[in-house]
């Protein structure tokens, strides 16, 4: 028998690594733009998500929110989503001063 939670679990566990991963593969592209890893990547989350929802934003990359990336693979999905870009602001000034204390 197929236990569909814990699939759908892994599933969602997959999608946040997938957005970890793409995080990854598009600060390592040629000065930090895009590239074919970028778009494989993307085009597995866009297989995932249909199937699971929406990874929260929280749990994405800063840089893939503040970039819009995260909301531009939803809305080529239809998928409908909220960024708190109030909360990203703060996360990335929080970030920035973690930087400069350094």
């Amino acid at each position: 028998m197929i236990d569909t939670a814990r699939l759908v679990e892994v599933a969602r566990g997959e999608l946040v690594c997938l957005w970890g991963d793409l995080d990854e593969a598009r600060r390592d592209a040629h000065e930090g733009q895009w590239s074919m890893g970028c778009d494989s990547l993307v085009e597995r989350i866009k297989a995932l998500t249909p199937l699971v929802g929406a990874t929260p934003w929280a749990q994405v990359q800063i840089a893939l929110l503040e970039d819009g990336v995260y909301q531009r693979v939803h809305q080529e999905l239809g998928i409908e989503v909220t960024v708190d870009m109030d909360a990203v602001a703060e996360h990335r000034a929080w970030l920035d001063q973690q930087a400069v204390t350094t």
